[in-house]
């Protein structure tokens, strides 16, 4: 992986030593880096790094392992910068991903059979023990706002409750983030894209002031309908109705994040159990 030249901020003319060439990016991450900008990285790992641009806009970029997303962007060969360098990408020929968008009810059935494969494997960190009703500290903890949010989907008002989910959680991506990213998601795929709209006109504006930017670029997305590929995988095969396969699925899940994946999914349930058939 090319590294840069130089240290820098969004938006500044910092030239990085060559632009690297992305295999693969999501949507979200294929405009951004159309604009021909240089990103700063903002936040590092071993196998991946999350860059900057000009308008609090945010990429992931990452090995092939990184996996498909809207802000994901994959390259042949990564290697960890620092903090603070500016980063060139060229997208030209990259393949573009973006999930499909498949409008269907979940069945009833396929939630029993991925409630049974998930019991052995909910983490005890997160909010991810909602898939099977377990309880946590966490889960107890953001029990106020979990009701509020449910007594919204039931035809009540967003109250200011909710407002805990946001932020909740140790991690880049808060557990309560992911939740309510996957709401977001399932809004969208299971047919109620009004309320995901009211959902995010909601939430857009609270977001400064509770939570991370990448956080925030991830929401994002999710109010679009969009997130890491693991996620529209299960509640591809939950509209589908497959009682088998569940256990690949979760753990190609779990491996999404500390226990993103996992937050992720609890949001998305708490809309297809309201919604299955």
């Amino acid at each position: 992986m090319a590294r840069a030249a130089s240290r820098g901020t969004p938006g500044t003319a910092a030239v990085p030593s060559a632009r690297i060439p992305v295999l693969e990016c999501g949507r979200i991450a294929r405009d951004t880096l159309a604009t021909g900008a240089d990103g700063v990285v903002c936040a590092t790992f071993r196998r991946s790094c999350y860059l900057e641009f000009a308008g609090r806009r945010t990429i992931c970029v990452g090995e092939r392992a990184l996996g498909r997303g809207p802000l994901n962007v994959r390259i042949d060969a990564f290697e960890p910068p620092g903090l603070g360098e500016v980063l060139g990408l060229s997208a030209d020929d990259a393949a573009v991903w973006q999930p499909p968008i498949r409008l269907a009810r979940p069945r009833r059935a396929a939630l029993e059979a991925l409630r049974a494969a998930a019991h052995t494997r909910i983490p005890t960190d997160g909010l991810g023990g909602l898939v099977c009703g377990v309880s946590g500290p966490l889960i107890e903890h953001a029990r106020p706002a979990l009701t509020a949010l449910e007594r919204w989907q039931a035809g009540g008002v967003l109250s200011r409750d909710v407002e805990m989910l946001l932020g909740l959680g140790p991690g880049l991506t808060p557990s309560g983030d992911d939740y309510l990213g996957g709401v977001l998601v399932a809004l969208h795929l299971f047919g109620r894209t009004a309320d995901a709209d009211a959902l995010w006109a909601w939430l857009g504006p609270r977001l400064p002031a509770r939570t991370s930017l990448i956080s925030a670029a991830h929401l994002a997305a999710a109010a679009e309908g969009e997130a890491h590929e693991a996620l529209h995988a299960s509640l591809d095969a939950l509209s589908e109705g497959l009682t088998t396969g569940w256990h690949a699925r979760l753990e190609w899940l779990a491996a999404v994040g500390h226990c993103s994946g996992w937050d992720g999914l609890a949001g998305a349930m708490a809309v297809a159990q309201r919604v299955a058939v």
